[in-house]
């Protein structure tokens, strides 16, 4: 039996899913294309748009991008940014010993 996907959900992805279906709603309406056209340009199922624009987490992030893409939209997740990991990252490449180049090759 496969899991349901929104029994695990935390309420921050709930939230976040809701909210991004807001926006494709919102985009789809602007645009003045039907549930049907946009499914269709995005390569998904009807109830599969149906199910994102309700905010369902359930739904594959494959869905959302192509949703985004046929929107217009998917340049925006490349402006995503994670200033803390980047600090890590940069703090644990000054930390990481060199190695330095050995001489010897006894084995």
């Amino acid at each position: 039996m496969r899991r349901k996907e929104a029994d695990f959900a935390t309420p921050g992805a709930i939230n976040a899913a809701a909210h991004l279906g807001a926006l494709v709603r919102q985009a789809r309406l602007a645009r003045s294309w039907t549930q049907q056209g946009l499914a269709e340009r995005a390569r998904i199922s009807l109830a599969t748009l149906k199910r994102m624009e309700s905010g369902a987490v359930e739904v594959s992030l494959g869905g959302w991008l192509a949703v985004f893409e046929s929107l217009g939209l998917l340049p925006l997740f490349s402006m995503l940014r994670d200033p803390a990991s980047a600090a890590l990252l940069d703090t644990t490449r000054a930390k990481r010993a060199r190695s330095g180049k050995r001489d010897d090759l006894d084995f």
